[in-house]
């Protein structure tokens, strides 16, 4: 049997991946092209990537223009600068390692099932600080980087950071919608018998078709959760069918019927919150492409 993933390990193996993205994220072949130098006349490694030489200082703060303007030659980033410039670095990498660890980790291991009753403060908070962070450092990093819009436009890397930008602020007013319309509405729905979810104290109840299942005295169902598999309050129904026993089981225990309550399809935010959770995931990875483009594309 697989082990489970922990959200640390998958945050580290994102980070891993992240840091070697960015490891020469302002390396681009496209400029060796323009000036026709070698990497080595930029950067200090004469392979590419990594630190500016002096002669690179001056093409980034001449807008990247070639020749170098005369004017451009003689600029030179200060080391209060370049250490902001790293911090700012660091702190957006950091939030970016954060935000999508977590998309990955609940989509992929938590599964968006596990959000039928609106999205928890802690995720939220997460995904929003993670956010605000990314925009406070990403918006000093771009101006530092292009200079100017037209460079954003005009090349290679400035397309890609735009492709990125648009994905970015997808998920933004995702997480918007999400936060201020469709979570509320969910912990809503989930006042009723739903809210049984056997944490804290609460009773453990399921539903099965027609019927709610109080398993509260259950071993199985300590603390509401079934083999870390399957949580109190939740419509069991098709989960049933795959299991490795029959209904049976459940009717041990002391059984309640909703008849008429109208319980029996999945309210229309649910799929609605299913929906985004997947749109979401794709435009994630497609954020993890646009950076490994930027670096081998």
């Amino acid at each position: 049997m697989l082990r489970r993933i922990t959200l640390p390990t998958l945050i580290t193996l994102l980070a891993l991946m992240l840091c070697a993205v960015a490891g020469s994220a302002f390396a681009t072949d496209e400029y060796a092209e323009e000036s026709g130098q070698g990497c080595g006349y930029c950067h200090r490694d004469p392979g590419g990537g990594g630190p500016l030489s002096p002669l690179g200082e001056s093409f980034s703060a001449g807008g990247y223009t070639w020749p170098i303007p005369e004017e451009a030659k003689a600029a030179t980033l200060s080391r209060g600068m370049k250490i902001t410039r790293f911090l700012l670095g660091f702190m957006h990498l950091l939030a970016a390692i954060i935000w999508l660890g977590t998309i990955f980790y609940v989509h992929l291991v938590l599964k968006p099932s596990y959000a039928k009753g609106g999205l928890p403060k802690t995720e939220m908070r997460i995904a929003w600080g993670s956010m605000l962070v990314l925009v406070a450092t990403g918006v000093p990093l771009t101006k530092m980087r292009f200079h100017s819009p037209i460079n954003l436009i005009e090349t290679y890397s400035g397309n890609l950071l735009l492709i990125k930008i648009g994905l970015f602020l997808f998920l933004v007013v995702s997480a918007a919608f999400v936060t201020l319309v469709l979570s509320p509405k969910l912990k809503k729905l989930r006042a009723s018998w739903q809210s049984n979810d056997g944490i804290e104290g609460k009773p453990a109840w399921v539903k099965v078709d027609d019927l709610l299942y109080d398993l509260t005295d259950s071993k199985l169902w300590r603390e509401g959760n079934h083999f870390k598999r399957h949580q109190a309050g939740e419509d069991l129904t098709k989960a049933l069918e795959d299991a490795p026993h029959g209904i049976e089981k459940l009717e041990q225990f002391r059984s309640f019927s909703l008849a008429g309550g109208g319980l029996h399809k999945e309210s229309i935010e649910i799929k609605i919150l299913f929906v985004m959770a997947y749109v979401n995931l794709f435009v994630a990875f497609g954020v993890v492409i646009v950076l490994s483009l930027w670096r081998w594309g």
